[in-house]
């Protein structure tokens, strides 16, 4: 299972913390604003909670639990990479 995380955040530092706080967490950036960690329920619960910190009431966060399968069949263009380290990731 993979967690993807989402957000619109309008304030920089906001932004900044909450792209610190996911690559603390374990999380690969796939795109400015795109974030994907291996994790089911409970790493999405604790990523909302975490999230709920940081964000305003203009900001905007989703998060999605998938399977591999489905990470297997996304489509991608241009130099997305959704691979993922097989193991915990350092920072």
């Amino acid at each position: 299972m993979y967690v993807v995380v989402s957000y619109d955040i309008s304030d920089d530092r906001r932004r900044f913390e909450a792209m610190s706080r996911l690559k603390a967490m374990g999380y690969v950036r796939v795109q400015r604003s795109l974030y994907i960690a291996r994790g089911g329920s409970a790493l999405a619960k604790d990523t909302a909670r975490a999230l709920m910190r940081i964000i305003g009431r203009e900001d905007s966060v989703v998060i999605l639990i998938i399977d591999g399968q489905t990470l297997s069949r996304a489509i991608r263009l241009g130099v997305a990479n959704l691979s993922i380290p097989s193991g915990p990731t350092v920072v």
